[in-house]
């Protein structure tokens, strides 16, 4: 009869029967010894019959509880145990003999693991007569170790021990032989279960120390030998750096697919270990003999397979690919920007940055597998380009932090971008990219300040919504403080919009007119070169409409009027055409005086204007040059006499006088770059006593570099910078030096 299925609640029921039913009998002595060798010639025939995969009959499955109940109450505590010993050992030896001992290597594996199985499947079946005689170890004595560890503990000793050599070189082989070939699931099979036996084997029965002696350490060992022999013997410089790089990242691979269906976890990584050693660590000064070459030339796809490569390697840093890649990306950069030229050229800077960083920062995710040690050179490279120093060798009149804030400006003054929100998404994009590579945010914000006032006071702004969410963008990126000017300015817009509307509504003036009231600290805008002279009797009546109006409501204000800000439209009606001219507030005046004469000379129209001969001239100037007056000189001055050209054509019907056009031109940078120099030295000093106000007392370079902390991402203060600024401060008594130490400074209160 087959072997019965045994639940656990089965299994339960019989313990209870058999307690119940012999309770009551307790032998005061030992069984006979012919009563006990009957039970347990019952119980051997049953374990023998389960092990050779022989039926048992269900009274004989139940008699063998009984068997074991009474065999494990003896004075022997271990009798049993050591007889359940002998008769394990005895039928994996006689496994092991009448099966393995003439079986050939080839067929050696895969008879072995047959036998594992049936073995294993087999005390399996056996477990609940095990796992009772465990429960009735009344007394608790393991020497010998658990009944169910007894089955493992006789395949080790018996079997595996003594073959363990040959079956870890057969594997070994084995393993090799399918990473070079097509992969069998039948020698998958095999191999995993012999491994699964070494772990179940010795583990369970000798701890992991007997399992990491006797399979593992010879495994690794047998592993790592053959893989130096293999790697040895491939001819390298004839396969090529690209070939091998390829043939190894194939090979690992393979390694790895095959030995993770395999081996443990832990395993598969030491033997990825081994072959990493000898496939890829002691070929690597080799095959990095052609990296630099693979960056020159770009050939990205032969790049990623070495950045693979090289990953696998422990502790590589990449340095010999990140030089390489770091001369790439500086040379091609430089490149780019050097020698630029025309009225766009802030365009072509910034568009050849973004393009350059978009490049290689997409090499990085692709090719890099993103990684951040290469992003870092990459943001060195962008970082030492926008130095003043590379600017001047680039031949780049312009500062870095200049050519982003006209980039800017440019963006914002764009009329052909319906969509605003585009224009945003482009703005911000590029000014994330670039912003962060320079090292003088407060040049950048000098400069915006500058042009966005030119595109508010021109009316050249293509929407408002851009603008503000720039200075939004300004205030994230920088603090709220950076960028509290810029919204001083946005909010005076507004406020001047309302006040227009309302001054509009509420008197008759006769013409188109937008008044913009600014706030004068905030806006970068001098008084100190306004225009002096006597406006049209069309514009001077409005403005002194407009100031009566304006100081009603804010009597302790003082108005200045920046005419040479202020742009005008002018309607030009020559013969059938009419042309729209745009022009500061000077030249409307100078203009209008050929309303109703033909001719004019110089002196008559400063006798209207009312100015100095000098700005006259400039002015007058200009009018010459865009055609629309004549001079009888070649030369503007005080003996010329003008007329209005009345032949003057033109194919644009909208014309702009360039002075009109307020832009920041290079004339200009000096004077901007003295007031960030002067704020610079401000700011310093600020930052030195508000340091030397915490600590009391410091020594001389702990504070220089405090400072230059504190200065960091705002500009690069120097040293000697700093040094000026302390002696400045000593001078006005904010500080003074230690007596007995004159490199410890103090703070005086």
């Amino acid at each position: 009869m087959a072997l019965p299925v045994l639940r656990s609640s089965s299994l339960e029921k019989i313990f209870r029967v058999f307690r119940s039913s012999t309770v009551s009998t307790m032998y005061s002595g030992n069984l006979e010894m012919a009563v006990r060798d009957a039970k347990w010639r019952q119980l051997e025939l049953v374990i023998n019959n389960i092990l050779n995969s022989k039926s048992v009959s269900l009274p004989n499955w139940l008699q063998s509880f009984e068997s074991i109940y009474h065999l494990s109450v003896q004075e022997d505590e271990d009798f049993l145990r050591k007889k359940v010993i002998v008769t394990l050992e005895r039928f994996v030896k006689q496994l092991s003999k009448g099966h393995l001992s003439s079986t050939s290597l080839e067929t050696l594996l895969s008879t072995y693991s047959t036998l594992w199985c049936q073995y294993r499947e087999n005390c399996n079946c056996m477990r609940p007569l095990l796992l009772y005689m465990d429960n009735l170890d009344v007394n608790g004595k393991t020497a010998l170790g658990s009944f169910q560890k007894l089955e493992l503990k006789a395949w080790q000793t018996e079997l595996l021990q003594p073959m363990a050599a040959d079956i870890v070189r057969l594997l070994i082989s084995k393993i090799l032989t399918n990473q070079r070939d097509e992969i069998d699931n039948t020698s998958i099979q095999i191999m995993r279960e012999v491994g699964f036996s070494f772990e179940r084997a010795f583990q369970i029965s000798g701890g992991n120390q007997a399992y990491r002696e006797n399979f593992e350490m010879p495994f690794l060992e047998g592993m790592s030998e053959c893989y130096r022999k293999e790697s040895s013997e491939i001819k390298v410089e004839e396969l090529g750096a690209v070939k091998y790089v390829e043939k190894a990242l194939a090979m690992i691979q393979a390694n790895i697919d095959l030995t993770s269906r395999i081996l443990n976890e832990g395993l598969v990584e030491e033997v990825k270990s081994a072959f990493v050693q000898h496939y890829f660590t002691d070929k690597k000064d080799w095959v990095l003999s052609e990296c630099d070459q693979m960056v020159a030339e770009e050939r990205n796809n032969e790049l990623e397979s070495l950045y693979k490569f090289l990953k696998y390697i422990p502790n590589y840093d990449f340095e010999e690919l990140k030089s390489n890649f770091k001369n790439l990306v500086e040379k091609n950069l430089i490149a780019s920007i050097t020698n630029l030229k025309g009225q766009d050229v802030h365009m072509k800077f910034i568009n050849n940055l973004l393009e350059c960083h978009i490049k290689y920062r997409n090499m990085i995710r692709e090719i890099f597998d993103d990684d951040n040690s290469f992003v870092t050179v990459l943001d060195k490279v962008f970082v030492r380009a926008m130095k003043k120093n590379t600017m001047k060798e680039a031949n780049i009149p312009l500062t870095s932090a200049e050519m982003l804030a006209r980039y800017c400006d440019s963006i914002l003054r764009e009329k052909d971008m319906p969509d605003n929100i585009k224009v945003f998404q482009e703005l911000s994009y590029s000014f994330k990219t670039v912003f962060p590579y320079i090292y003088e945010s407060d040049v950048f914000e000098k400069f915006y300040a500058q042009l966005m006032s030119g595109r508010l006071i021109q009316n050249s702004v293509r929407s408002m919504e851009p603008e503000e969410e720039m200075v939004k963008l300004l205030q994230q990126e920088c603090g709220s403080e950076y960028a509290k000017k810029l919204t001083t300015m946005l909010t005076d817009n507004k406020l001047s919009s309302d006040l227009t509307n309302e001054f509009t509504q509420t008197n008759v003036i006769g013409i188109k007119f937008t008044i913009k009231v600014s706030t004068n600290a905030v806006w970068p805008m001098s008084d100190k070169n306004v225009l002096k002279f006597t406006p049209p009797n069309v514009i001077e009546n409005v403005m002194h409409q407009f100031e009566k109006f304006y100081l009603r409501k804010h009597n302790d204000h003082k108005l200045t009027w920046m005419h040479h800000f202020s742009p005008c439209e002018l309607w030009i009606n020559i013969y059938e055409k009419r042309y729209i001219a745009t022009m500061n507030t000077f030249l409307l005046a100078i203009l209008l005086l050929f309303q109703d004469r033909d001719q004019i000379s110089f002196n008559e129209v400063n006798t209207f204007l009312n100015t100095d001969e000098n700005t006259l001239a400039r002015h007058v100037a200009i009018l010459v040059d865009s055609k629309f007056l004549k001079s009888d000189t070649k030369e503007v001055s005080a003996a010329s006499t003008f007329k209005f050209n009345a032949g003057y054509k033109n194919k644009k019907t909208i014309v702009i006088i360039p002075a009109a056009s307020k832009r920041v031109t290079l004339k200009e940078n000096s004077k901007i770059i003295k007031t960030v120099e002067a704020d610079r030295k401000g700011f310093l000093q600020t930052v030195i006593v508000r340091v030397m106000k915490k600590q009391k007392e410091m020594c001389h370079n702990d504070l220089i570099a405090e400072v230059i902390s504190k200065t960091e991402g705002r500009f690069s203060a120097s040293a000697s910078m700093i040094k000026k600024e302390i002696e400045s401060l000593i001078e006005r008594e904010y500080l003074s030096r230690k007596p007995d130490n004159k490199n410890v400074y103090l703070y005086i209160a």
